[in-house]
């Protein structure tokens, strides 16, 4: 992050590598992108790689031109193309023939997913620790979409859904929305300008456990709720969301909690443990589940006097991504089995 004049790099524990990889899973639900398919060295930096990857992706998607849709578009023209809007012409031209008032689908480059790509590349050449190599081929792109609409900053970002015409521009828009994300920062207080790029890590683990899981509970029915909004107690006054329940029937049959903490001491906070002991006793659970970012990777139990018995899973990260997500199937396929 860039904040007047001063650089300050914020380096993830997580290999980068690892952490593209994670933020693909979690995007898409499964793997749209594996740690090997940009090339990352193991000690590459957030935004430099970001960088890397969407101008490999971006310039492959626009090797043969940018892609082009139809577009409906409302003009006066001096001739009718397309269709004529009566209403338009009496109220605006007050009965004048000319110019006509009309509607009409033009064929154009300038369609949501060049403005996304057009709009990220902008958003890269203005970060911070950008190579000097990538802020060239960064250029190229943004001269290959000239004609093409800038989106303001803090406008939304449009959604483009992916089929058959766009398919060669799925990995680019990809990173172009982690590239345009709320974790990218462009910021001017008074004479104070701060600009970065910036990954909340818990929120990265949180989102691709949650793919894991739910991608492992697929076959076991039901469904894999996040952020479940409940409450605690008979007034309905405590609000309380779990990170992830597994609900059959309508029957909340699993807990889950996702923390990205690590052990001090030998320990995980206890308040993790109460928490967990609150939510099993709210939905009649006998066992309720934690799992932490790093630790010991065999399961620690912990009984509660006259309660639930609290399982506490650690994964290891710095094992590649699939490995992780076979981790997470492991350590909950008894359960969905039993249940």
């Amino acid at each position: 992050m860039r904040i007047a004049g001063h650089t300050v790099w914020l380096k993830p524990k997580t290999p980068v590598r690892r952490l593209f990889a994670m933020l693909g899973y979690a995007r898409a639900g499964s793997a749209i992108w594996t740690e090997d398919d940009f090339g990352f060295e193991e000690d590459d930096e957030l935004v430099p790689a970001l960088a890397h990857a969407f101008v490999r992706q971006a310039s492959r998607a626009l090797a043969g031109g940018p892609l082009r849709g139809y577009v409906t578009r409302e003009d006066a023209l001096p001739l009718v193309r397309g269709r004529w809007r009566i209403g338009d012409q009496l109220t605006r031209r007050g009965g004048q023939p000319l110019p006509v008032e009309v509607s009409f689908d033009d064929y154009v480059e300038d369609i949501a997913e060049n403005q996304v790509l057009l709009t990220a590349a902008t958003r890269l050449l203005r970060l911070p620790g950008v190579p000097v190599d990538v802020l060239g081929a960064l250029r190229r792109i943004v001269r290959v979409l000239d004609g093409v609409s800038f989106i303001p900053v803090g406008a939304p970002v449009p959604v483009v859904r992916a089929d058959r015409r766009n398919a060669r521009y799925s990995s680019a828009l990809a990173l172009a929305s982690l590239a345009l994300s709320g974790s990218s920062v462009e910021q001017r207080a008074g004479s104070v300008v701060a600009s970065g790029f910036l990954v909340d890590m818990w929120s990265v683990f949180e989102d691709f456990v949650s793919a894991a899981l739910r991608e492992a509970f697929k076959p076991y029915g039901g469904e894999l709720v996040s952020q479940y909004a409940s409450t605690l107690d008979v007034e309905g006054t405590v609000k309380i969301a779990p990170d992830l329940v597994w609900v059959v029937d309508g029957v909340v049959r699993a807990c889950i909690d996702v923390k990205y903490k690590v052990e001090k001491h030998g320990q995980y906070p206890n308040a993790d443990l109460y928490q967990m002991a609150a939510y099993c006793q709210r939905f009649g659970l006998d066992v309720g589940h934690l799992v932490y970012a790093a630790g010991d990777t065999d399961p620690r139990r912990v009984v509660v006097i006259d309660g639930p018995e609290v399982q506490q899973h650690a994964l290891d990260l710095d094992e590649p991504v699939n490995h992780i997500s076979a981790q997470l199937s492991s350590l909950f396929e008894w359960k969905a089995r039993l249940s």
